[in-house]
């Protein structure tokens, strides 16, 4: 009978402990946004001897029942705490600064005879969206057919880096005309890219007699990016993060279990289905595959994304190449595909009419919004139209006075 009891108070024990029920940590923040942080748990039957937090790992607030007040606060940059309203199970950020960027986590204690601790943690992004649309330099008064189109989009401070994209009549660029710069670096960490645009003017250019350049520039914040990674000549092997779910992670698939020096490599990645593709890259021994591209012979293969019933759909990206001792480290050769998933924060337009038939066959530029070059453009076919019109009556009169 007594080890009976024995027996079930240790089951009792296995299966009522503490336990971290939620962290609530908003992933991006606007900067100078307060900020609400949670820290969920269930003691099951223990009494609480304190909840702490942590931003990159150094303590700014902890919560003891035992002390008065229970609530202290500790001074730490960019970690502005407001005590009236913090608890046992929330702190409340009453602004944000660039500096509140960081790694923040919870540990919650027990009392005796227990003494059991459980924690988490989770990332927090500040992000600063630029205070204007991109500005677009470089623009002659005016162009004609065969002249080059040399333009540069600079996009307004912002934490992260905007996107930069070019569209040539409502289209993407042809990467060829676009050439990248080092973005710009600002104060308290901010950034402008820059993204430039060349060619020549031809006739396909043209869309009723007019050219329309727009530079967009997105603000993202990544969420969450995940990687798997295969090691030829070791184990496979995966990266772990508590808080990111384990379907989230890419899967990669190869042709072989075995390579060696000589042989084609070929690895696919395809990432978890989602509602949105997810952008997939490929790093090789640590160094993203871009790098990599000519001094190693390595390819990139962009496949169409996987369209289920449902409508979700998953990425698809393929990484070919030959296996040579170069790319053989003393542990093996890494390959790593990393899925990253974004939400977009902000994206602003800049919009360049190049248009208006004129006697010289030149292009004169209009900086106009979407509804400035609709109007232009309905100019433009009218005054083609007029212009046409006086043409006919001069060969009119022209023939008149032949026949006279």
């Amino acid at each position: 009978m007594f080890v009976s009891f024995l027996v079930v108070t240790t089951l009792l024990k296995a299966v009522l402990s503490l336990k971290l029920l939620d962290l609530y940590i908003p992933s991006v923040v606007r900067l100078a946004s307060p900020v609400w942080l949670y820290c969920g748990y269930d003691l099951e039957g223990d009494d609480l001897y304190s909840v702490k937090w942590y931003k990159n790992h150094v303590e700014f607030y902890r919560y003891l029942p035992s002390d008065n007040p229970p609530g202290q606060k500790y001074d730490l940059v960019g970690v502005h705490v407001d005590l009236k309203c913090s608890n046992q199970t929330h702190v409340y950020l009453n602004q944000t600064d660039l500096n509140t960027d960081g790694l923040y986590g919870c540990e919650v204690s027990t009392e005796a005879p227990s003494y059991r601790t459980v924690q988490a943690e989770k990332k927090m992004k500040i992000y600063v969206l630029p205070k204007e649309k991109p500005a677009i330099m470089g623009l002659e008064s005016m162009y004609k057919i065969g002249d080059e189109v040399n333009v540069t989009c600079v996009s307004n401070p912002s934490k992260p880096a905007a996107q930069l994209t070019w569209l040539l009549n409502g289209r993407p660029a042809d990467p060829t005309f676009l050439t990248t710069y080092r973005p710009q670096r600002h104060l308290e960490g901010l950034e402008s890219t820059v993204l430039g645009l060349k060619f020549i003017v031809t006739y396909n250019h043209l869309k009723r007699g007019v050219i329309s350049l727009r530079c967009t520039a997105t603000v993202s914040q990544e969420y969450y990016s995940k990687s798997s990674e295969i090691v030829i000549g070791g184990r496979i092997k995966t990266d772990t993060t508590d808080y990111i779910q384990e379907e989230t992670r890419p899967k990669l698939t190869t042709g072989k279990k075995e390579y060696r020096v000589g042989d084609v490599v070929e690895v696919n990645c395809s990432s978890s289905r989602d509602k949105e593709t997810v952008r997939l890259t490929w790093f090789v021994n640590d160094q993203e595959v871009k790098v990599w591209l000519k001094a190693n012979h390595l390819y990139v293969i962009d496949y169409s994304p996987i369209i289920y019933k449902d409508d979700a759909v998953s990425s698809l990206i393929g990484l070919k190449f030959r296996l040579t001792h170069d790319h053989l480290l003393s542990e093996g050769l890494r390959i790593k595909c990393t899925a990253t998933k974004s939400t977009i924060l902000d994206t602003r337009n800049h919009n360049i009419i190049v248009g208006g038939v004129q006697r010289s066959s030149g292009f004169h530029v209009l900086a106009s919004s979407g509804k400035g070059e609709s109007q232009s453009s309905t100019r433009s076919f009218w005054n083609l139209v007029f212009c046409s019109l006086l043409f006919h009556l001069m060969f009119l009169r022209l023939a008149e006075t032949n026949r006279h």
